[in-house]
């Protein structure tokens, strides 16, 4: 690894907990252009201070370079966990590893653990794409988790509210924000992390339009419908503001949390009687009723901001009641 690199690295390493991952991918492109005119060489001592191809500094800088990428904290406490429990497990250097200890450590996850194909797959995913990062980055040499077999996941589509479940929960709501967050997660089929993000600074009243970041790091635009506007008006008289945050969360000018979020739906589930409420629902419902009331697949895809359409088609968009009226119309 060349030295300016190297300086890169450490540099963003210091700084990750202070800087979002705009400033931090703003930081290491200032920093790649200025070095271009220096040569960077390391001063030799007998006493090494900081060791570029050492383990330590390859899982800060995987965290880093992860970080950049705009992934969600849920999804980098992903990787952490299941990356140290595969290293407490093998107990051997990153450079040590090999297909075997990977496969070894799936099989005891399955076998021993009990863990369901879809819980496999998203670890194996980590260590794998873990180790690929480290093989491309020139930490190790070979890449242990290339010829890691991938696990099949059925593909079983999951349900969203019926219209009767969504009335039952917009009449549980009791205040302005229970409405709103419902209202929002509705028109706008936003995942909860880029539900909390919403903010008037991306906010066109005009077009009642707004900017949202979303998975990958990409920017899409999402709407608010009749009803999601006047619960932001009505929200707007109890909490008046029109900046920061769309809406607080405990305190007056703080963002909600993912998990505050989480616990406001499944509370008007409690009091509407209806199960298994979170938000990701709310998401699958907006894109369903958007389906069936003719959106085409492709623009129900960009409303959702997938980047493949076999994610949308994974969403159930009818039911067997519309399926049998559709045959009897179309099939002959």
């Amino acid at each position: 690894m060349e030295c300016k690199e190297v300086l890169i690295n450490q540099v963003l390493q210091k700084v990750s907990d202070d800087f979002d991952h705009h400033q931090l991918r703003k930081i290491k492109l200032i920093l790649t252009i200025q070095l271009k005119e220096y040569r960077v060489e390391r001063q030799t001592s007998e006493v090494i201070i900081y060791d570029e191809n050492g383990d330590a500094s390859a899982y800060k800088q995987f965290f880093v370079s992860k970080k950049i990428q705009g992934l969600a904290p849920g999804t980098l406490n992903l990787y952490m966990q299941t990356i140290n429990q595969f290293m407490r497990s093998v107990r051997k250097s990153y450079s040590e590893v090999t297909t075997n200890d990977i496969r070894l450590f799936i099989a005891n996850r399955e076998m021993m653990d009990g863990l369901s194909k879809a819980t496999l797959s998203r670890e194996r995913g980590c260590i794998v794409r873990f180790f690929h990062w480290l093989h491309v980055e020139q930490y190790i040499e070979n890449d242990p988790g290339a010829r890691v077999e991938k696990i099949q996941v059925p593909k079983r589509k999951k349900r969203e509210f019926s219209a009767l479940e969504v009335e039952k929960i917009r009449d549980a709501a009791k205040t302005a924000k229970e409405t709103l967050v419902v209202e929002l997660l509705l028109s706008t089929g936003c995942r909860v992390s880029e539900l909390i993000s919403l903010s008037f600074e991306n906010y066109d009243q005009e077009s009642q339009s707004i900017e949202v970041i979303g998975k990958g790091n990409k920017q899409r635009a999402v709407y608010l419908n009749a009803k999601a506007v006047l619960a932001l008006a009505n929200y707007l008289e109890v909490a008046p503001h029109h900046s920061g945050p769309l809406f607080y969360g405990q305190a007056q000018g703080e963002m909600m949390t993912a998990a505050g979020v989480q616990k406001l739906v499944r509370r008007l589930g409690d009091r509407a009687g209806v199960s298994n409420v979170h938000p990701h629902r709310f998401r699958r419902t907006a894109a369903t009723f958007a389906r069936r009331n003719g959106m085409q697949l492709e623009l129900v895809r960009d409303f959702l901001g997938h980047a493949d359409v076999n994610t949308t088609l994974l969403y159930s968009m009818t039911n067997e009641s519309e399926l049998r009226q559709s045959h009897q119309k179309y099939v002959n």
